[in-house]
């Protein structure tokens, strides 16, 4: 006989994988349920060969894998491939969710919730899709009509999906180790001066090489005039950014960012892509950004983020396109304006919640607690 206590979820399944931006805001969910009930049973759902597979079991919880992939958006062979494991990851999911029986599904809305959030839906369980970017993707849209709860990030996007009576708009979670410290404390970190302007540059954990080619055509410029960068180029772009900067003092080259927080908290500005989770780990730390959005992403959700974000006065926006002519004057201004980046940094603020976590993590209780009575 399975253990169980009321007024807590005893055991939950999560759906979350593909990228960072999926498996962080369900992980920090889970440690809040962790924090609630010490001894609930937490078991992810991930797909084969991604990243998942080393993110969910470092943070400390189990992880089975189904295997699985995305549709392409066009008229393409791989997509039989993919219809074919689309069937045999429904099967699977309902073979570890008759198993594992849980009291709730969370998806965090990649192309892995798909099958585990249809085969809850088809097997009677509690079941909630979260959405963070504004545009909803094509899991979401599939799985939100027969959802128990659906998570938006954005108001706007309830007019995107065909039902909205299931829709709850809650702020994105973000990693709870994610801690502002000092200026000067952070900037040390990079070697830097904390008492100077800093330019935080990534393009997420493979880097933009159309952000770095550009950033390589104007650097020299943006340092002349005192601003400092703390570039992260990822693997590819490395060597030839670093060795084209390598006698510039005010500029720290990192292959990848261990410390995001830090980065966080040492800059004034950043420079990056439009994924929500950037956006809400930008929130959270109050830093003013100019997004360049990824052309190429699904939906073009990337370029609907940043336009969200950018008509709360929170942040600008550079088309990837137009790169080569705008990014020196655009970083000039900004970091010359110092009102300008508090006015900034002050909307962008008022995006994050730093609660965001516990709250969804209270509401599943409810959920699950209001089917035990």
């Amino acid at each position: 006989m399975q253990w169980q206590e009321t007024n807590v979820i005893n055991r939950i399944i999560f759906a979350a994988g593909g990228t960072g931006g999926h498996i962080y805001p369900a992980i920090a969910i889970a440690d809040e349920l962790v924090k609630m009930n010490s001894k609930i049973e937490i078991k992810f759902i991930g797909a084969k060969g991604r990243i998942e597979e080393r993110l969910i079991p470092a943070n400390g919880y189990k992880l089975e894998t189904i295997e699985v992939s995305g549709f392409k958006r066009s008229l393409n062979i791989k997509n039989i491939s993919s219809a074919l494991k689309i069937f045999k990851a429904l099967k699977d999911s309902k073979k570890i969710l008759k198993e594992f029986s849980p009291e709730l599904v969370y998806g965090t809305g990649g192309f892995v919730s798909g099958p585990v959030l249809k085969a809850a839906q088809s097997m009677g369980i509690k079941n909630v899709i979260e959405e963070g970017n504004y545009h909803p993707g094509v899991t979401v849209k599939l799985v939100a009509p027969k959802a128990d709860k659906v998570i938006l990030n954005f108001e706007g996007t309830r007019k995107l999906l065909k039902r909205n009576d299931n829709t709850v708009v809650m702020s994105y979670p973000v990693r709870e180790n994610m801690k502002r410290t000092g200026k000067a404390e952070a900037a040390a970190v990079f070697g830097l001066d904390g008492n100077r302007n800093i330019l935080l540059i990534f393009g997420g954990s493979q880097g933009a090489h159309s952000i770095n080619s550009a950033m390589l055509k104007c650097f020299k410029n943006i340092t002349g005039s005192g601003i400092q960068l703390i570039w992260q180029t990822g693997n590819e772009d490395h060597d030839l950014v670093n060795s084209s900067v390598s006698s510039n003092r005010n500029v720290k080259v990192l292959r990848y960012i261990d410390n995001m927080a830090a980065a966080y908290s040492a800059s004034d500005l950043a420079l990056c892509r439009s994924g929500i989770s950037t956006i809400m780990e930008l929130a959270s730390f109050g830093l003013p950004a100019i997004f360049v959005p990824y052309p190429l992403a699904s939906e073009n959700h990337q370029e609907k983020n940043a336009r969200a974000v950018a008509e709360k006065n929170a942040a600008e926006i550079i088309l990837d396109r137009d790169l080569n002519q705008k990014l020196e004057s655009s970083v000039l201004r900004l970091l010359n304006d110092e009102n300008k980046l508090k006015y900034m940094s002050s909307n962008i603020s008022s995006m994050a919640d730093t609660k965001a976590a516990s709250k969804i993590a209270n509401m599943l209780v409810e959920m699950v607690n209001s089917s035990k009575n």
